[in-house]
């Protein structure tokens, strides 16, 4: 800040435009690179990224749709077909959908690894999305027609940290393997404190267990840092581990997910696990703690369950975690409160999340789309047809955060990519180039 004679502060000219370029959604930043050497170096600054992430952290998705409700955007991956030839869409591939009142696909984001990187296609899965950065797993071991790919322990597994924005990925150190009959359970999440996108790995030496034991069965449990690049072992023995391979969500610094005796978490900062937090259902009797799924619910932590004769019956029930004073330690017990008592009145297969404040994305057969305040049902068709595991809601107004050590991404044939990816990688060649910038 600049001195008047009089001891007013008054801003510096760098100070002015840091302060409107901050307030600037993230592709008219892109283009902003473009005007000189010193605006792009303000806004690739991790000083301007960090306050423009801060600035924008509260924002969501804004798009609507005619009932004036948040329309969120998904992240998607597509079924791979058996004929690419007829059906050359239907590739594995990643898009972007938005759900609204037409639901439909909005952006083709192809992979996180370029053309010729691997000589086929090799399966993947979504393990996490946060401020618009997206974790995949890669099998490069698979065979050429693999159509399936579950991230087991036993497989050369490769792990993409991806911004498709910038069409930026950044390959993370591999691993050793491990016994086949291993369980993996892998989670992606952002650490606010840090600025540092971390990647959680458990690994387990039993698939489906009726107890969960600490000394019998739990192997590695590790934590990659994209800042500092390298995996650190996290010595200390869990007393619960995640059902599923992948955690549920990402929220306030934390990564969670069901286990098999409650809630796991993991403290992305403190780089520990929190483990049997008790959940507000039975978990001892015959349906365990994995039939439930931890959602986002108004910012709030909260868990969706039914049982399996509400979900014949199209029943749900939610819960919010009434703070987070069980996440510090200390012996403190979770305390919930019931919210919701949804009745969709459509037989369910499995419940998926919450992808806005208002709207339940359910599975049976077919993807339904229930929203709970004006009691409406509606069935999501979708051509070409996405997993139904591989969907997490995707966020963009936090693009601007970067992964250190980031490479770009070629996919020569790209036609359906936002104009400011197609800017964005204008920019980054004509600065290695040393041409444009004056």
């Amino acid at each position: 800040m600049a001195k008047r004679t009089e001891g007013v502060e008054m801003l510096t000219d760098e100070d002015l435009l840091t302060e409107v370029l901050s307030r600037l959604p993230v592709k008219y930043l892109l283009q902003c690179k473009a005007v000189s050497k010193p605006w792009y170096s303000l806004i690739s600054s991790p000083n301007f990224i960090k306050s423009h992430y801060q600035r924008h952290a509260i924002t969501i998705n804004r798009a609507v749709d005619d009932n004036n409700e948040q329309a969120p955007t998904l992240i998607v991956r597509l079924f791979k077909g058996e004929d690419l030839d007829d059906h050359p869409e239907e590739d594995g591939s990643y898009s972007l959908y938005r759900l609204g009142a037409t639901d439909n696909y909005i952006a083709k984001l192809n992979f996180p690894f370029s053309r010729g990187d691997y000589p086929f296609t090799p399966p993947s899965i979504l393990v996490g999305c946060v401020c618009g950065i997206v974790c995949v797993c890669v099998d490069p071991s698979a065979s050429i027609d693999a159509n399936y790919f579950f991230p087991t322990a036993d497989k050369a597994t490769d792990i993409y940290i991806w911004n498709p924005t910038a069409r930026q990925s950044k390959l993370i150190p591999s691993h050793a393997l491990y016994n086949c009959d291993d369980k993996v359970a892998l989670g992606f999440g952002f650490d606010p404190v840090d600025f540092d996108f971390k990647v959680v790995r458990v690994v387990s030496r039993t698939v489906f267990p009726e107890v969960y034991s600490a000394e019998r069965d739990t192997w590695r449990n590790e934590v990659y840092s994209a800042e500092r690049d390298t995996w650190r072992n996290i010595e200390t023995k869990l007393i619960d581990i995640p059902y599923n391979c992948r955690f549920d969500i990402c929220l306030h610094g934390f990564l969670f997910a069901t286990g098999y005796s409650g809630m796991v978490a993991f403290n992305l900062n403190k780089e520990v696990f929190i483990c049997d937090i008790k959940l507000p259902i039975n978990c001892k009797g015959p349906r365990k703690c994995y039939d439930a799924r931890i959602v986002d619910f108004k910012d709030s932590i909260a868990v969706m369950f039914s049982n399996d004769e509400e979900l014949r019956s199209g029943k749900i029930n939610l819960w919010i975690l009434d703070d987070e004073a069980c996440l510090r330690g200390g012996g403190v017990e979770a305390s919930w409160t019931f919210m919701l008592n949804i009745d969709v009145g459509k037989q369910l297969g499995y419940l998926k999340g919450l992808f806005n404040n208002v709207e339940f994305l359910l599975i049976y057969g077919e993807w339904i789309s229930y929203n709970y305040d004006r009691k409406v049902v509606r069935y999501i068709r979708t051509y070409p047809l996405f997993d139904y595991d591989d969907v997490f809601k995707y966020t963009e107004s936090q693009q601007m955060l970067l992964v250190t050590g980031s490479k770009m991404v070629n996919w020569s044939d790209d036609k359906d990519v936002e104009s400011s990816v197609d800017l964005e990688e204008m920019i980054q060649k004509v600065i290695m180039r040393k041409t444009m910038l004056i």
